[in-house]
C-alpha cells in the first residue's frame, strides 16, 4: 500500500489521478493471509472473477481502462483485460503499459505460453520492469530502451529497519525465552509464502541435516498458505522447528532480529529485502524459478547460492555458522545491499515513467 500512496503523491503534484483497480485474489494467493485494502482515494476495489482454478482472470472494468490517459497491467497471460484493451490499441486507443515480471532464468523460452507474452507485450507503448535483468529481457524482445522504466522492485524497507533497530536487548531476549529458545543458540528464519515453489520439503530436510551436526539450531517459520500443515506438523514433532504463521510489524522484526540467517532453498522475492535490512545472510539454491529480486543476491558477499541439493545446501549453513567472521562479512553485505533498493526510490521511478510515458502518448 506504500508504494501506490508514494506515486499517487508525487503524480499528484503534476495533476495526474492515479487509481488503482484490484479485487481478491485466487485460492493460492488468499491463503497467505496478507491482504489489503487500498484508500478510497487510490484504490477502485472490483469483482475479480477466477476460472480453471485461479489460473484465468477477468475484471469487468474494460470501459474504464478504455477512457484512461494510460493503463498498466502486469504481463500475466492468464489476465482476460490485457487482450482486451490490447485489441482496442489495433482500432487506436493505444494506452497500454506492462509492468514486466519475469523469473530470472526463461527456462521456458520458445514455448507456446512465452511466445503468447512476447506477442502481447509487443502491443504497449511503455513497459515498467522489475528489475534491470527485465529490462534486458526486453531489450532482447526488441523493445525499445527508451520506453523502459527499471523499478528495482522493493519494499518498504525503511520502515522495517526503523523496527528493527527500535528493539531492545531485553525485549529480545524475552522474546527468546517466550519461545522457549534458549540464549546463544544458532536460528534460522524463513519468512514467506507457504507453497510449492518455496520448497518447504527441502528446507525441513536441511534442517534435519543442520540439527544433526548443531543439535541447538532452532528454526523460525513466518507465513502461511497452502503447505502450512507440513509446516505445523514439524512444529508439533520438533520443539527447535518455530511455526508463528503471519507475522507483520514489530513480532516480524522480533523474528528477525533473533535469527542469524535467512533460509529459502526455494523461490527467492522481495523477502530477500527483509533479510537484507536485518543484516541476514540469505542462503538459497541455484534453481531456475526465482524472481527477478534474485538479482540482488551477490553469491559471498551478502549470501549464499548454493548446489541444488539438500545436502550440499545443509552444510553450507553449518560452514557459516561455524565461522564468526565469514558470518559477519555477509551480514554487513547484506546491510550493505539493503540501502541500495526503497521503495521511496521505486515509487519515484514508477511515477516518472508514468509521466514519460504519457508525454510520450
Amino acid at each position: 500500500m506504500r508504494l501506490y500512496e508514494l506515486i499517487y503523491q508525487r503524480l499528484q503534484q503534476v495533476g495526474i489521478e492515479l487509481q488503482v483497480a484490484y479485487g481478491t485474489p485466487n485460492v493460492e494467493q488468499a491463503a497467505k493471509r496478507d491482504l489489503i485494502d487500498l484508500p478510497k482515494s487510490i484504490g477502485l476495489k472490483v469483482k475479480n472473477y477466477w476460472f480453471f482454478g485461479g489460473k484465468l482472470l477477468y475484471q469487468p472494468i474494460f470501459w474504464q481502462m478504455l477512457s484512461a490517459d494510460r493503463v498498466i497491467v502486469l504481463n500475466a497471460n492468464g489476465h482476460i483485460l490485457n487482450y482486451l484493451i490490447a485489441l482496442a490499441g489495433l482500432w487506436g486507443r493505444r494506452n497500454l503499459a506492462f509492468w514486466v515480471w519475469w523469473p530470472s532464468s526463461r527456462a521456458n523460452t520458445g514455448s507456446f505460453k512465452e511466445r503468447i507474452r512476447q506477442q502481447l507485450m509487443k502491443t504497449g507503448n511503455w513497459w515498467f520492469a522489475y528489475t534491470s535483468g527485465t529490462r534486458n529481457y526486453l531489450l532482447l524482445d526488441g523493445i525499445p530502451s527508451a520506453q523502459i522504466t527499471v523499478l528495482n522492485n522493493s519494499v518498504d524497507v525503511s520502515g522495517f529497519r526503523e523496527m528493527l533497530t527500535a528493539i531492545g536487548a531485553t525485549e529480545l531476549s524475552n522474546f527468546a525465552t517466550l519461545l522457549g529458545i534458549p540464549n546463544g543458540v544458532p536460528i534460522g528464519l524463513f519468512c514467506g509464502g507457504l507453497y510449492d515453489d518455496k520448497r518447504l520439503d527441502f528446507l525441513l530436510e536441511a534442517v534435519k541435516l543442520i540439527q544433526a551436526d548443531c543439535p541447538d539450531f532452532h528454526l523460525l517459520v513466518l507465513g502461511d498458505g497452502i503447505r502450512r500443515d507440513l509446516v505445523s506438523q514439524a512444529d508439533a514433532s520438533d520443539h527447535r522447528i518455530h511455526y508463528l504463521g503471519p507475522c507483520f510489524t514489530m513480532e516480524k522484526a522480533l523474528c528477525f532480529r533473533l535469527a542469524e540467517v535467512f533460509l529459502c532453498p526455494g523461490l527467492v522475492g522481495l523477502a530477500i529485502l527483509d533479510a537484507f535490512a536485518a543484516g541476514l545472510p540469505l542462503i538459497t539454491t541455484n534453481i531456475p524459478i526465482h524472481s527477478p529480486e534474485i538479482e540482488y543476491l551477490c553469491d559471498g558477499v551478502n549470501g549464499l547460492l548454493v548446489a541444488n541439493d539438500s545436502r550440499a545446501y545443509a552444510n553450507a549453513v553449518i560452514s557459516l555458522l561455524k565461522s564468526p567472521s565469514t558470518l559477519r562479512r555477509l551480514s554487513s553485505g547484506a546491510l550493505a545491499s539493503s540501502r541500495q533498493y526503497s521503495i521511496e526510490s521505486m515509487a519515484n521511478q514508477y511515477a516518472e515513467g508514468i509521466i514519460a510515458s504519457l508525454k510520450r502518448s
